[in-house]
């Protein structure tokens, strides 16, 4: 029996080029850009949001897999590093790709368990994780642009 698909929607409204609004269920995200690229400066990047739920996953993902295994973990310490070339996605027309050109992740975990288990956890954590999956292989990305009428 095949289980049911997980369907995630957020909608986002933009207040100007930088800043925008999220809704996420019951939840409101901001994000802005920092001054150089036009924003305030006042919130996340949408960059810096992809390495949040990047570690945000691989936390919960550590937690949860654990206590499959019966490894106790009490807590988890991640870092996420990215790096690009900005002048891709500001037209510049280079040959890198617009996004990250690589992540570098360092999850260290508190725990007692013995290196065999700890790379167990680590093999598990890597081939489950949702969103390190959208991350290291292509996702489909399907994107409809209409006209809307402003405002009055």
């Amino acid at each position: 029996m095949e289980s049911p698909l997980y369907t995630g929607e957020v909608r986002t409204v933009g207040e100007s080029m930088a800043r925008s609004t999220t809704d996420a269920g019951p939840f409101k995200i901001f994000m802005d850009e920092p001054v150089e690229l036009g924003g305030r400066n006042g919130a996340p990047s949408p960059l810096d949001f992809i390495l949040a739920a990047h570690a945000g996953c691989l936390n919960y993902m550590t937690f949860f897999i654990a206590r499959e295994l019966g490894i106790p973990v009490t807590r988890t310490d991640i870092t996420v590093r990215g790096s690009l070339d900005p002048a891709t996605f500001a037209g510049k027309g280079t040959s890198a790709r617009a996004g990250y050109q690589s992540l570098e992740v360092t999850l260290l975990v508190e725990t007692t368990a013995n290196a065999d288990q700890l790379a167990q956890l680590k093999r598990e954590v890597e081939a489950r994780c949702p969103v390190s999956d959208n991350l290291a292989r292509a996702t489909p990305v399907h994107l409809t642009m209409k006209a809307a009428t402003a405002a009055k």
